[in-house]
């Protein structure tokens, strides 16, 4: 083997090792605490004992998640509907981000309270789910999330699984049926979205897309509100139930601004 290609390959699995270091951390809760308690607590936590905080824990989180505050579940109000016990109400028995996320969980992604997940998660309070402006507040959208990995079960299936909960509504029983048709994009079978005067696909990686035209903008550079699940275009890319923004859109799209996110011209 000659010595380039053994520089190339040595070079290669080095990249690779970094960046599943990266996407490790990724996955994995990134906080440590350790040595720094007072940062959050007035009084060192004991078991079986109440916390004091330095301030409400929405602003304590939003320090350094200020995105999560944008298109997400309500916080700071007294729940409507009974929510179990393993689940975490500050002291005027609020909703808060430690409801649903423990901060000290290293083991798990989202820090969640729970062993359930997607819908399952919320409706181990909203039994049933909950209609929000006309939709079910139960996808397993608590709020954004800039970019998600691929997982086994979504290889080989075009649409991310928060599109293909959209469709299970979206596709003319209870919401208005959704547009979507199979197109060719780069010589590429795809799903096209087709809306009052425009289309736009869907289901493709926008990483792999972006590496190769130019008029996209790079993933690293997108907006925190644009969601790419599983790293796919999809449904929630544009639209969150948790938006005051006409047609649920994660932004306006005044001026194109939401348009101009992804597309450079």
């Amino acid at each position: 083997m000659s010595k380039p290609l053994v520089f190339v390959l040595a070079a290669g699995v080095t990249i690779v090792l970094m960046l599943s270091g990266l996407l490790s951390a990724r996955l994995k809760g990134a906080h440590d605490f350790t040595g720094s308690c007072e940062s959050c607590h007035l009084t060192s936590p004991r078991k079986g004992q109440k916390n004091i905080f330095t301030m409400d824990i929405d602003t304590l989180c939003i320090e350094c998640h200020e995105v999560a505050v944008k298109n997400s579940h309500p916080t700071g109000m007294v729940p409507s509907m009974k929510v179990p016990g393993y689940y975490f109400l500050d002291w005027q028995g609020q909703l808060n981000c430690a409801t649903c996320h423990n901060p000290h969980d290293e083991k798990t992604e989202t820090m969640l309270r729970s062993q359930a997940r997607g819908r399952g998660f919320c409706e181990t309070c909203h039994q049933g789910g909950v209609l929000l402006g006309g939709h079910v507040a139960a996808s397993g959208m608590a709020h954004n999330k800039n970019w998600t990995p691929p997982t086994q079960r979504s290889f080989g299936q075009i649409l991310d699984r928060v599109s293909l909960e959209c469709l299970v509504c979206h596709e003319g029983s209870v919401g208005p049926a959704a547009d979507v048709q199979i197109a060719s994009y780069s010589g590429n079978q795809i799903l096209s979205y087709t809306g009052p005067g425009f289309s736009h696909p869907i289901g493709i990686d926008y990483g792999k897309a972006a590496a190769f035209n130019g008029q996209l903008r790079p993933l690293d550079d997108l907006s925190p509100l644009i969601s790419l699940y599983e790293g796919k275009v999809g449904c929630a890319s544009c639209h969150n139930q948790f938006s005051h923004e006409g047609d649920m859109l994660v932004f306006s799209n005044r001026g194109s601004a939401l348009c101009l996110e992804c597309h450079i011209k």
